[in-house]
């Protein structure tokens, strides 16, 4: 394989002066290689550290070749589609597939998120060398399986950063980075997930026989004192019957204390080493963080109104749907919204939420369930504020009842007064979520748009099983169809 990038002992600071990882040692080439980690280990600081982009702190990165990066999130400009892609831009088969159907004079800002990232994809995916992180979100089943495509085809190599289990499936090789450092894995996602599964597997077995050694010196040690102590009580009262001379129990008594005070420190000493010994197998196993929040909501009465349409339809420059929508959703639905990108999902949503809108036609009647709407960007949090003052703004709950549980959101101690503005895109969601569920009302209804964009693997799989333990309704818009399946979605409502 043709070397393109090589890593020899990188390691990276972050502004707070956190050490994010250190001697980092790979190379990259013309394999489709994944990296995959949770959030917040360091991904996109490693994608922006072979781009260029940042400068190690130790170490260095050598390149051949072009290189191109993709990063996470862009945002629109204030030009046109023409425009945008003039600059820099190589035409190719791929763009051409995914602007087919944009209009191509309309301004980048006015563009739904799918279609934003079929632009830039357009005008990124040229010849060389591509690092992508996550360059499948908010694409549409057409759009992903063009991009997989062209992933699969292109002699040039790349690196991809997504938790879209897809686009894992077709890489050659799998880059773990976690707490532990960078771990390579030959064969492609399969061998990277068997490979999991063992060290799992291996490490709980040796996690779990640690903790049975150190609970069984424990017992050993407590019935150790009480044999002792009951010959201690023995030999006394044997003393107060016989007139022992008091120098022989003075004498036995030492030797029993003596004697006692080496049980108590022997195996109170192999007591810690088995716990230390459990510990460092526990924190070998590099657990990722889960959220683990109580997302159990409330029911919605069978005929309570959710939302309902009579020929309704939005207009911007001309009128979104090709046909008026008319629908009447009740009760506790379970229904995921689907259609191509720029179909109009996310606006739907927006006016179901009471988002008023310039020129509508027909009708739309929205019902009062409490209401958890979350959309891509985590709208309902205020940059500006911490998490802590987020969720306080809206709580009945007192500071530490607050914290305790931010915590089941995995934001404990000082995490708590981080701004929403620096989070990534993982943090964004559980604070929004956090905020949600510790409001004052539980949700009646539950509206996510994209919510596994930005999430890690692990909370991904959590997430929908959150979702599908959630008691009351729910509407969802996603691309990820493992994901769907899992949250126990009955219906979907396909815009056109």
């Amino acid at each position: 394989m043709h070397t393109i990038v090589t890593v020899s002992g990188v390691a990276f600071e972050i502004s707070d002066g956190r050490l994010l990882f250190s001697n980092l040692d790979f190379t990259l080439g013309t394999k489709l290689t994944a990296l995959v980690g949770r959030n917040g280990v360091g991904k996109s600081c490693l994608a922006k550290l072979l781009a260029g982009d940042v400068l190690p702190l130790q170490g260095h990165i050598h390149r051949k070749g072009l290189l191109t990066y993709f990063p996470r999130y862009q945002p629109p400009e204030s030009v046109t589609v023409d425009e945008f892609l003039a600059f820099d831009y190589t035409w190719s088969e791929l763009g051409e597939r995914l602007i087919a159907a944009i209009d191509r004079q309309s301004l980048c800002t006015h563009l739904s998120g799918g279609e934003w990232m079929r632009v830039r994809l357009a005008r990124m995916l040229s010849s060389g060398f591509l690092i992508l992180d996550e360059p499948t979100n908010d694409l549409d089943r057409e759009g992903r399986e063009a991009l997989l495509q062209f992933l699969r085809s292109r002699p040039d190599g790349a690196l991809l950063i997504s938790h879209d289990r897809e686009c894992l499936a077709i890489c050659d090789e799998v880059l773990e980075l976690s707490n532990q450092g960078l771990a390579k894995f030959g064969g492609g996602w399969d061998v990277y997930e068997e490979a999991k599964k063992r060290e799992r597997a291996n490490l709980s077995a040796a996690l779990e026989n640690a903790r049975y050694h150190r609970d069984k010196v424990k017992a050993d040690r407590v019935e150790q004192i009480a044999r002792q102590e009951k010959r201690n009580r023995r030999g006394a009262e044997a003393a107060r019957r016989g007139g022992m001379p008091k120098i022989l129990t003075g004498g036995r008594k030492c030797r029993a204390e003596t004697r006692t005070g080496r049980v108590n420190s022997s195996t109170l000493e192999r007591a810690n080493t088995a716990t230390r010994e459990a510990f460092l197998a526990f924190q070998a196993m590099k657990i990722d963080p889960l959220m683990y929040a109580d997302l159990i909501g409330s029911e919605i009465l069978t005929q309570k109104l959710v939302a309902e349409a009579y020929d309704f339809n939005v207009c911007f420059h001309d009128w979104l749907y090709r046909e008026d929508l008319t629908f009447s959703w009740r009760g506790n639905i379970r229904l995921a919204l689907k259609g191509a990108n720029g179909s109009g999902k996310s606006t739907l949503l927006k006016a179901i939420m009471g988002h008023e809108f310039s020129e509508t036609r027909g009708e739309l009647n929205r019902g009062r369930p409490v209401t958890l709407y979350i959309d891509q960007g985590c709208a309902l949090l205020d940059e500006t504020k911490s998490i802590l003052e987020n969720v306080r703004e809206i709580s009945r709950l007192d500071e530490s009842e607050v914290r305790n549980g931010l915590a089941k959101f995995l934001f404990t101690k000082d995490t708590v007064f981080q701004t929403v503005g620096s989070l990534s895109g993982g943090e964004r969601l559980r604070a929004a979520l956090a905020r949600g569920l510790l409001g004052t009302e539980k949700p009646e209804l539950l509206i996510l748009d994209e919510p596994t964009n930005n999430l890690d693997l692990p909370n991904v799989e959590f997430l929908q099983t959150l979702v599908a333990e959630f008691k009351g309704a729910l509407i969802v818009i996603s691309h990820d169809e493992m994901f769907l399946s899992h949250c126990g979605v009955m219906e979907e409502f396909v815009l056109k």
